[in-house]
């Protein structure tokens, strides 16, 4: 069974754990080096209730991390939020992403958001099949913007609209 519950701040090294899983592959973020428990943790504190932050468990094990982020400090994007999606290795394949994106389909509009934004790398294909399923439209198309040791990379933008609970 799928779950997902509040992050805390206890959670943060696993977070960061499964983060610097991803960075060596370079399909899912621009980092370059593994980051720590410390560099994360001003991150990690700007999560409240109207931007909020999620553990994913499957069986009571915990396997991946959620996050809608703010999207900007400017106040008109305020409802605007960027999905984060991490999950282990072992994680992948198993429809925990899908389960995760249903699950941001409910709770957006509880946290008052209105757009969700996703930034991914024109080369990973599965995040962007993923996203698409799920209703997400491509907004937009940044190229070579990222200089991965492999090379330059595109960033792809995805969004999706949804209504608020007002």
């Amino acid at each position: 069974m799928i779950e997902f519950t509040p992050a805390t701040a206890s959670d943060l090294p696993k977070i960061v754990a499964i983060y610097n899983e991803t960075i060596p592959t370079h399909q899912a973020t621009a980092d370059l080096q593994p980051q720590t428990v410390a560099e994360k943790q001003a991150w990690f504190a700007a999560h409240n209730n109207h931007f909020p932050a999620w553990m994913i468990q499957v069986d009571h094990k915990i396997v991946g991390w959620l996050t809608l982020s703010a999207y900007s400090d400017r106040s008109a994007y305020d409802q605007t939020a960027e999905i984060s999606l991490y999950l282990d290795v072992a994680a992948r394949g198993h429809h925990v992403g899908s389960a995760a994106l249903t699950f941001v389909d409910r709770e957006a509009p509880k946290h008052d958001l209105t757009t969700v934004l996703a930034r991914i790398f024109g080369h990973n294909q599965a995040s962007r099949n993923l996203f698409t399923k799920f209703g997400y439209d491509h907004w937009g198309h940044l190229p070579a913007i990222a200089i991965l040791p492999e090379g330059e990379a595109d960033l792809e933008v995805y969004g999706k609209h949804f209504k608020s609970r007002a």
